[in-house]
């Protein structure tokens, strides 16, 4: 398999995010500051040579994507239902509008402002951690079986991933847990991964990757939003 570099990013702030409300797979889309956190990472990654671009087929997730891109013309943007956030798994009796055009996704969590009690109550709606685990890995052998059919060439393959928070952090916690992903020193994994946060891990053409960054928000100017509730404990 070629060597690459995948660089994860979170997409940008929405109001959901700005209320602490759970999204889930609600299509919700970036709020004005959103939007300039979009720029923001764009700029920050617009000299990174991109290969291939993978993004969440949400809203927030593609327009994310979408400003990135558009420092690299020549790259096919790919959206991905296996990139979406973690679904609430039973119909909710009420809708609620957050600019959802998928509102069949909503469950008993979506929707609704982060309480522990709340979490208390619905946990037994929302997908199950198996499930869940095993939909990021799946896509992601699926990345590094792409991965394995490119040319070799000189540099590193670079590849671009626009999700979001709780997919990010699943993913990162799984491959570490099953020792294919080694932490490089002075990288921390305790952090969530904020409002478009870059997540890198650099594979060498084997099975196995190397966590660089995690959650990296140095790139901001302005804050980032402080906690994400799609972590979920």
């Amino acid at each position: 398999m070629a060597p690459a570099v995948i660089y994860i990013v979170r997409h940008g702030e929405t109001n959901a995010n700005k209320g602490g409300i759970m999204q889930g797979q609600l299509d919700t889309i970036l709020n004005s500051n959103g939007l300039a956190q979009a720029e923001l990472v764009a700029n920050a990654l617009q000299n990174v040579k991109f290969d291939m671009a993978f993004c969440s087929d949400l809203s927030r997730a593609v327009k994310t994507a979408e400003v990135i891109i558009q420092y690299h013309p020549t790259v096919q943007l790919q959206k991905v239902e296996a990139l979406r956030e973690r679904v609430r798994e039973k119909p909710h009796r009420y809708l609620l509008d957050l600019h959802s055009s998928r509102q069949q996704h909503m469950g008993d969590l979506q929707g609704l402002i982060y309480t522990p009690e709340a979490m208390t109550m619905h946990k037994d709606t929302i997908e199950k951690t198996p499930d869940f685990q095993g939909r990021a890995i799946q896509w992601w052998n699926a990345l590094l079986q792409q991965l394995a059919s490119l040319p070799a060439q000189e540099q590193p393959h670079n590849v671009l991933v626009v999700s979001h928070g709780g997919w990010i952090q699943t993913l990162v916690h799984t491959l570490e847990g099953s020792r294919k992903l080694t932490v490089a020193k002075g990288v921390s994994m305790g952090m969530g991964c904020l409002n478009v946060s870059i997540t890198v891990i650099e594979t060498d053409g084997g099975r196995k990757g190397k966590l660089i960054r995690y959650g990296d928000v140095s790139h901001l100017i302005a804050k980032a939003v402080a906690s994400n509730v799609d972590e979920l404990p």
